[in-house]
């Protein structure tokens, strides 16, 4: 899995979100972009069909307790349908790519 800064406020994970390394990348990537100043972030996931529940509850926190705006771009139906099922496409403003 590959995370990179692909604009201003935008993140784009490559891959396939599986490990805890996956998670501190995701984290560390993303919490640069936020230092720098961006109070909201559009995240692609052009590739990914889970994702952990470390991920899930990482980008939980930044909305609820960072106060964070959050758009998610997943391209897989199987995640879309997974962060459907639990109720999440409201709070992270998720939408297909």
């Amino acid at each position: 899995m590959e995370v990179k800064v692909t604009g201003p406020g935008e993140v784009t994970v490559l891959g396939d979100i599986e490990s805890i390394d996956d998670y501190q990348k995701i984290k560390e990537t993303v919490k640069g972009v936020v230092l720098s100043g961006n109070k909201s972030i559009v995240v692609k996931i052009p590739d990914a069909k889970s994702m952990t529940s470390m991920v899930i509850g990482f980008f939980l926190k930044l909305v609820k307790g960072d106060h964070l705006k959050i758009t998610m771009l997943v391209k897989d139906e199987t995640l879309y349908s997974i962060l459907k099922a639990m109720k999440l496409i409201a709070v992270l403003d998720v939408h297909k790519m």
